[in-house]
C-alpha cells in the first residue's frame, strides 16, 4: 500500500510540473491585454488617490487597518 502511495505522489508531482510548464509558457506567449473603459466612463481618469479614498470609505469601520 505505501509503495502505491509513493508512486502516486510522484506521478502527481510530475503532472504538476508539466502543468506548471504549460501555464508559464501560455503566460509568456500572451501578455495580458489592457482593459478599456467604454461609454460613460471612457473620459474618466482614475488616480491612486481615488483608490486610496475608496479604500478608506469601504473600510472605515474596520479596526486595526493600515492604510
Amino acid at each position: 500500500m505505501s509503495q502505491y502511495v509513493l508512486l502516486r505522489i510522484q506521478s502527481l508531482q510530475e503532472e504538476l510540473e508539466s502543468l506548471k510548464k504549460i501555464v508559464s509558457h501560455q503566460l509568456l506567449q500572451s501578455p495580458r491585454k489592457p482593459t478599456y473603459i467604454k461609454g460613460l466612463w471612457k473620459e474618466l481618469e482614475i488616480t491612486d488617490d481615488d483608490f486610496a479614498n475608496a479604500k478608506k470609505a469601504v473600510f472605515k469601520d474596520v479596526t486595526n487597518w493600515n492604510y
